[in-house]
């Protein structure tokens, strides 16, 4: 740029600007840049800092239009943390600065870490700062700020009888809400990517822990279903749903199979996340994989045996020498495709007592969850399912399904923090944050089904 065309954006206002500059979380974010030079180049990043200190950003270099303007929803970025048009690039592909490579996982401190996202309060607003550089000047900036969960629901921590977990319950309880039972994967604890925000549409959410949290078993082994059993009856009793949902992602994603199959009386919708269409063998942090991950009834329920799975240090060795980690699909799909297994171990899912969804990654690599899925989708059509079902397989898309305006820069992996193995996941950082877009979408209109509403954050309360 000459002098005198320096002169010229010297001499006028420039503004960043993000509409809405206050919104849940999923809320498509736009943002617009304005005042600029025609043609001139324009770098526009996003930083925020997480909860452990650690800074996140990211940046894209645009070139301002004929009018001097810059909208992300439709000027492609040329180069930076991402490239070509998308209008929450600036939020999926921040890095964590100076390190932004694996060893950032493998070697963290906190488990939010070592799954390649911020560290942060799952019910704290979120603040990412954003500015507007020409040259190495600042000649804008604005803050957006992601709220996690609305104004009116209370978090409660949940210890009653051998109940353990946090409800999100909306303080007006002037009306009947639906309520949803949130299950987390083989991390453990309770469940809080989703929970603040399904809260957020207009629902009561019991994030209800089965293993690795306080006082309950340390793993996924011989998990009676009758534990869960007892959270529905105990949001029957303390919510007084107008029906109870469910949902799980991963692990979870299997048990909300397992719960909408053998317990359809309570359970009247159900999404599963990466989910699988039998029930995989015990896992124990501290004696491995052996027997089965649940009972019901005092009888175990079928499972497919491990006999393809590494052992521990296998999985370690191989996921410290592959870029991405160890890729454990090609083991489970070994083991969950024999006929033994596809024959005696599937989860008679037709049993199920409402809608279902089925959400799964086309490129898994930590299991095959959309073979799975689709033989659950192929079991429901031989049964003659009497309710809506659908399953929408994602492209580009792995293990990790994230909700909008997350970060997924580093998606493709995870440092399991109890197993303490670096696992592939698939999918690429993009096609995981386009997913999320779609997922989310899906998940509200299913629930909007389930319950026969359409909250809104504006109508919850």
């Amino acid at each position: 740029m000459s002098r005198s065309e320096t002169n010229k954006t010297m001499n006028r206002i420039q503004s960043l600007t993000a509409a809405p500059g206050e919104a849940l979380q999923p809320t498509a974010i736009r943002i617009t840049a304005a005042g600029f030079a025609a043609g001139e180049a324009v770098r526009i990043a996003s930083r925020r800092i997480d909860d452990a200190g650690v800074t996140w950003a990211a940046h894209g270099n645009f070139i301002a239009d004929h009018h001097g303007t810059i909208d992300l929803d439709t000027a492609p970025s040329e180069s930076g943390t991402y490239t070509g048009t998308d209008r929450a690039g600036l939020f999926w592909s921040m890095l964590p600065t100076p390190v932004a490579d694996r060893s950032f996982m493998i070697n963290a401190a906190e488990r939010s870490h070592k799954l390649g996202v911020p560290h942060f309060d799952p019910i704290k607003t979120i603040e990412i700062e954003l500015t507007a550089h020409s040259g190495d000047t600042v000649r804008a900036s604005t803050t957006v700020r992601l709220t996690r969960l609305a104004d009116g629901v209370e978090l409660l921590p949940v210890r009653d009888g051998r109940l353990r977990g946090m409800l999100l319950r909306w303080k007006d309880r002037s009306r009947q809400r639906g309520a949803i039972m949130s299950l987390t994967g083989s991390g453990g604890g309770v469940e809080m990517g989703y929970a603040p925000l399904l809260a957020s549409l207009g629902y009561d959410v019991l994030s209800l822990a089965y293993f690795a949290y306080e006082d309950l078993p340390s793993g996924i082994a011989s998990i009676p279903l009758e534990y869960f059993e007892e959270g529905f009856q105990w949001m029957q009793r303390e919510l007084k749903p107008t029906c109870i949902a469910i949902q799980g992602a991963s692990r979870g994603g299997e048990l909300t199979v397992a719960l909408a199959s053998y317990l359809p009386q309570y359970v009247k919708g159900a999404i599963a996340i990466v989910p699988m269409y039998a029930s995989s063998a015990g896992w124990d942090p501290e004696q491995g994989v052996a027997g089965p991950s649940w009972t019901f009834r005092g009888e175990n329920i079928p499972f497919a045996p491990s006999t393809n799975l590494r052992s521990l240090e296998d999985m370690k060795r191989l996921g410290d020498e592959a870029l991405y980690g160890y890729a454990a699909t090609p083991d489970y799909r070994a083991d969950l495709d024999r006929p033994e297994v596809r024959a005696n171990a599937a989860l008679p899912i037709e049993r199920a007592g409402g809608p279902l969804l089925l959400i799964s990654g086309k490129d898994d690599q930590m299991w095959p969850c959309a073979w799975g899925a689709d033989r659950i989708v192929d079991r429901l059509r031989a049964k003659g399912f009497a309710h809506p079902y659908r399953h929408l397989a994602l492209d580009d898309t792995g293990h990790i399904t994230p909700t909008p305006n997350m970060v997924t820069s580093l998606s493709r992996a995870v440092y399991h923090s109890l197993a303490n193995v670096f696992l592939a996941c698939g999918g690429s950082p993009a096609g995981a944050a386009l997913a999320s877009r779609q997922t989310w979408d899906a998940m509200v209109e299913h629930y909007q089904l389930v319950f026969g509403d359409a909250h809104t954050v504006g109508e919850a309360a």
